[in-house]
């Protein structure tokens, strides 16, 4: 190979430039040197490679990651990621566990969310069905009390909402409800063989539901768009305990008989709104109660009588006279429905408390015929 001097550098890299593009002959240079440096060059050009090698794809690599930084990534980036292995080949099984789990977080969050709801609102019928299933899937008698209490608990608080938005037919509603659980509670404790320990703690969480009853009653008094949701919680604190061989009868025998005068008072505010109906006698809330219950010590008040229930709830059923009969039919319809269910609750609770009194009954006379045969 013929070794070229530096001087002659530049020659050199003119000719190649001359060869390559075709201006020149290789043969027409003179010097034997640069003429068999020119073809070397030339044949070196030709015979390279068309990509770098796999070395040097490596080095370029390992210096392109060396000056990248790392990122956090996005919430669409984690969705496309999850969509990406839903949608990969996998078994079945994987699959439905996958979007079986989805769907029960899903509904674990709207359940969450309807927690706080009240009726008319689009998540209530949620909150009730989550609250059919906890009562469905609850095997053990006391289990069942004890969903009942939580289930009249929530009924209860509902109340207090709605009594202080001065819902008073939907406080109704709930109220009755409440007496309703409550009085189901009873009746399944009353077949347990320690109903007495379980009735004790029954009654102390019932006396503090109407001790919290009626000190928020007080409270909204004072305002006369809440006055018909006082005298609904009044309602559960003014009666005393009714009398029973065990807490559980004496519980039931109360919630039944609230029922049934919450039921009275809704109906008499359906008359009131329905003018064509032959009205049914009017009595205070207070009076109903008084004429229901047995004469005992009477449970202190911190509130003043409350005035006619059918009244104050007759001043906000009754239209004004800028009312549409459009509205006028809306609030008797609502009024009507809340006659329906609270006396569909009285009834119930009616008859859970005389499901009380006949296991206690039973249990009473199995216990009187034991004794009577040991005795033989």
């Amino acid at each position: 190979m013929a070794v070229v001097g530096r001087h002659d550098q530049k020659r050199l890299d003119e000719l190649i430039r001359q060869v390559s593009r075709g201006e020149r002959e290789l043969s027409s240079i003179r010097d034997a040197g640069l003429r068999e440096s020119v073809r070397i060059a030339l044949r070196l050009y030709s015979e390279a490679p068309a990509a770098p090698d796999v070395y040097a794809r490596m080095r370029m690599r390992a210096r392109v990651l060396s000056e990248l930084r790392p990122h956090r990534p996005t919430l669409a980036e984690h969705a496309w990621t999850a969509l990406w292995h839903l949608g990969r080949p996998a078994p079945y099984l994987v699959r439905t566990v996958a979007l079986a789990a989805l769907l029960v977080a899903a509904g674990l969050g709207a359940t969450v969310a309807s927690a706080d709801t009240l009726p008319d609102d689009l998540l209530y019928p949620l909150k009730l069905a989550s609250e059919s299933v906890r009562l469905a899937l609850a095997g053990a008698a006391e289990d069942r009390a004890a969903v009942e209490i939580s289930i009249a608990e929530h009924r209860l608080a509902e109340a207090e909402r709605l009594a202080a938005a001065g819902r008073t037919s939907d406080a109704l509603v709930a109220t009755a409800i409440y007496s309703q659980h409550m009085a189901s509670a009873a009746a399944e404790l009353a077949p347990q063989a320690n109903s007495r320990v379980l009735g004790a703690q029954l009654e102390s969480r019932f006396n503090a539901q109407r001790d919290h009853a009626q000190a928020l009653a007080t409270t909204l008094s004072v305002d006369a768009k809440s006055a018909g949701g006082a005298q609904v919680l009044a309602m559960i604190a003014a009666p005393t305990l009714a009398p029973g061989r065990t807490e559980v009868e004496r519980i039931a025998e109360t919630v039944a008989s609230l029922a049934g005068n919450i039921a009275d008072a809704a109906e008499n505010d359906e008359n009131d709104a329905t003018p064509s109906r032959s009205p049914k006698p009017t009595v205070s809330a207070r009076a109903a109660i008084a004429s229901a219950r047995p004469t005992e010590t009477a449970k202190p008040s911190a509130t003043p009588r409350p005035t006619d229930a059918s009244e104050t709830d007759r001043a906000t059923a009754r239209p004004t006279s800028t009312a549409t009969p459009r509205a006028t039919q809306s609030v008797d319809q609502r009024i009507a429905d809340a006659a329906k269910a609270t006396r569909k609750a009285a009834e119930e609770a009616r008859a859970a408390a005389d499901k009380v009194k006949q296991i206690l009954k039973d249990k009473a006379e199995k216990a009187k015929d034991q004794e009577q045969g040991k005795g033989r």
